[in-house]
């Protein structure tokens, strides 16, 4: 026997080695960080941050719906068709820190891609935009250098006026980055004012003092942005965190379903990690669904209505109701008698129709004698009209 071929004993070792030999382990999926959801005409837009697992050009996503694989796409919010509303606090009130806004904003733009858009809206009354929109880092930085300090702040009027802005961008790819001092937008509720923003695709991002973090973290974070604290005083290349944040921000793209509200799965294979979650997609904007108990009362005030109906039908059909001054018979309403005078009390106040008192008249429109009430529409007859 050759020295080469294994022996016996030898092979049942390998084969026992073999039999204990550990898998490789594939771990697991992480829930997706999702950020936020936009419904918006037949495309729905989920913002997700994947900054702790940054995809890569092999990266795929799958999103499944009923069982069923939809197209979707990958893209990051940060790219070529990029479309950035830059909103600086230039109130009276805000002058002390507006340099380090125009800084902090100017370096923003030149990080940005060279191909991205850009619009100015100090934030003071009233409401305007600096000039026409810039492509590029250049004629941005230039325009900024122009904005004053002056006025009073209008934060809610130059938001509503931000979130229009770059209307023939794709929802996800306009961006509203604003910079203050104010501790919020003039009262606004900080959902209503993340709905809107949301409702419009429009992304907020907003940079601030940290005591205004409560309300700016709400209004921002219901819209995929985020809030970025700023110290005091502002220290510039602290806001360089903003493009950082802002670029682990990614948008899953696929076709609205159908019948909303809808649950699908969305996958992103990023190579390692694998982020995987359900994602509720709403109905669109202006089309809110009712609670399920407005429909029970829906069907409750139909059933009500037949039945009304039914009822009405069948009264119409037994013809008119006969009113005696005693219990009736079969198929004939009764009234219980009037109390007679001479049961020892008093004699009762003579009755008074519409028509007054007066003697009994064989025309039954004629008025009522006193003593007796009439009910309109009943037809009376002579024989009621006997003596108890």
């Amino acid at each position: 026997m050759s020295s080469r071929t294994p022996t016996r004993p030898r092979l049942a070792a390998l084969a026992l080695a073999a039999s204990f030999a550990i898998p490789l382990a594939v771990p697991p999926a992480l829930p997706l960080p999702v950020a936020a959801t936009i419904t918006a005409g037949p495309e729905t837009t989920v913002v997700v941050d994947l900054s702790s697992g940054p995809p890569t050009t092999s990266s795929t996503v799958t999103v499944v719906r009923d069982g069923t694989a939809q197209p979707a796409r990958l893209e990051p919010v940060v790219a070529d068709g990029l479309a950035v509303t830059l909103v600086v606090d230039a109130s009276t009130a805000g002058a002390a820190t507006l340099p380090a806004w125009l800084s902090a904003a100017a370096r923003f733009m030149l990080a940005a891609p060279s191909s991205a858009q850009a619009v100015i809206i100090p934030d003071r009354a009233p409401a305007a935009v600096v000039g026409p929109a810039q492509r590029g880092s250049y004629g941005t930085i230039r325009a900024l250098n122009a904005v004053q300090a002056g006025g009073d702040r209008d934060t809610a009027a130059v938001l509503d006026l931000a979130q229009r802005q770059f209307p023939a961008v794709p929802a996800g790819r306009r961006v509203v980055l604003l910079y203050t001092t104010a501790a919020d937008a003039g009262g606004s509720d900080p959902d209503r004012l993340a709905a809107r923003f949301r409702d419009a695709g429009t992304i907020l991002v907003v940079v601030g003092t940290a005591a205004a973090a409560p309300y700016w973290s709400a209004a921002a974070t219901g819209t995929g942005g985020f809030f970025a604290p700023a110290g005091d005083p502002v220290v510039v290349p602290a806001l360089d965190q903003v493009e950082t944040t802002l670029s682990g921000r990614y948008l899953v793209r696929f076709p609205t379903p159908p019948r909303l509200p809808a649950t699908v799965v969305v996958s992103v294979d990023t190579g390692e990690p694998t982020f995987t979650g359900e994602v509720r997609v709403g109905p669109r904007p202006g089309e809110r669904s009712q609670p399920v108990w407005i429909w029970w009362v829906v069907a409750g005030g139909g059933v009500v209505l037949v039945v009304a109906v039914m009822v009405l039908l069948i009264r119409r059909a037994a013809g008119p109701a006969v009113v005696t001054g005693t219990s009736g018979g079969p198929g004939r309403a009764s009234v219980p008698a009037a109390p007679r005078g001479d049961l020892g009390g008093t004699a009762d106040p003579p009755l008074t129709g519409a028509y007054g008192a007066g003697p009994r008249s064989a025309n039954p429109m004629s008025p009522p004698a006193e003593g007796r009430a009439v009910v309109p529409g009943a037809t009376i007859h002579p024989e009621d009209d006997r003596p108890a």
